[in-house]
């Protein structure tokens, strides 16, 4: 393998062991910028990544012990990858003029984070029970949210517009980081850094800017676009980017539907008159448990624990000891 190859192995590895800090983020966006060969290593170098990690990636884990995996086993990866490496960069090096027009399919399980690189040096981060379809061109860049919630750091090309298409929506940036969500009645947008443009495509309501802290909502046939400033919500709302659920203030309608993306373990409320009750804390995804007991404590009600269910409430006329 040649020198630039090896520095492209080892910013990849770097950006997905533990991320770029800002010095670092400026250092290899001049060392991409330098010289064209530094970009085809680099695009190989995400190819070969994605082969390994496509091929390895975990059915179904905890979010923060599938994270903590993945981080153990890719660096495990490019350290097997040598030889292997030399093998796929001459294979790789004569289409990668071709890797950028690709269709790649990404899905995850019921519990499972990804967090994987694209080939612009873009990174998507996949929730539970999710999939994406990325499709790249020498014009645009297009991200097809088919389905559940993925959070985007978008590397900046203002050449290749890059577009998340979720059902009728559009989410459009240049070079900002935001998430979208697909719900049966529509997408939510939410913006953590820069700008970014949103639209209905089926609809006559007009676009609309959103910038760091905005969240917006495009209903299914709706004649407007719903936008507003939420910066502590949208920060809660993607606390699952860091393994947590942070209540402040949502129902246990919401908490437990929260809770349910995730646990393999299913919640369920018995008593309906319990869903509007509000709740305030911060748990782990992967503890239903710890948060029922916490939710029997607080609201004064039993809880029932199976092998696959975790039951909230008594039904009305139910004598039931809590578990």
């Amino acid at each position: 393998m040649s020198t630039i190859d090896n520095e492209a192995f080892e910013w990849v590895a770097r950006k997905l062991a533990r991320g770029l800090s800002a010095h670092e983020s400026a250092q290899f966006d001049a060392w991409y910028a330098a010289d064209v060969r530094h970009q085809g290593a680099y695009v190989r170098a995400m190819a070969i990544y994605n082969a390994i990690n496509l091929a390895s990636a975990p059915q179904s884990l905890s979010p923060e012990l599938s994270m903590a995996r993945r981080q153990r086993r890719s660096r495990r990866a490019w350290f097997r990858v040598g030889a292997m490496a030399a093998c796929l960069v001459a294979a790789v090096g004569t289409v990668s003029l071709q890797v950028l027009r690709e269709e790649r399919v990404l899905t995850t399980a019921k519990g499972e984070f990804r967090k994987v690189p694209l080939q612009d040096k873009s990174v998507a981060t996949i929730n539970s029970g999710s999939q994406i379809e990325v499709a790249f061109t020498d014009k645009q860049r297009t991200v097809n949210l088919r389905k559940g919630e993925a959070w985007f750091e978008v590397a900046k090309d203002k050449t290749k517009p890059f577009v998340v298409e979720a059902g009728a929506a559009r989410i459009k940036a240049v070079g900002t980081a935001f998430s979208v969500r697909r719900f049966a009645n529509g997408t939510e947008v939410l913006v953590t850094e820069g700008k970014v443009e949103v639209w209905d495509k089926g609809s006559s309501a007009r676009r609309r800017q959103l910038v760091e802290g905005d969240r917006a909502f495009l209903a299914q046939d709706a004649s407007a676009i719903s936008v507003s400033r939420q910066p502590v919500e949208v920060n809660r709302k993607l606390a699952w980017r860091e393994g947590k659920v942070i209540l402040k203030n949502q129902t246990l309608d919401d908490a437990v539907a929260d809770f349910n993306r995730y646990s393999p373990k299913t919640i369920v409320i018995v008593d309906a008159t319990l869903r509007d009750k509000r709740l305030f804390g911060q748990y782990k995804l992967d503890a239903p448990e710890l948060f029922a007991q916490d939710v029997s404590t607080v609201l004064d009600v039993p809880v029932a624990i199976t092998a696959d269910t975790i039951f909230i409430g008594r039904r009305q006329g139910e004598v039931q000891d809590g578990i």
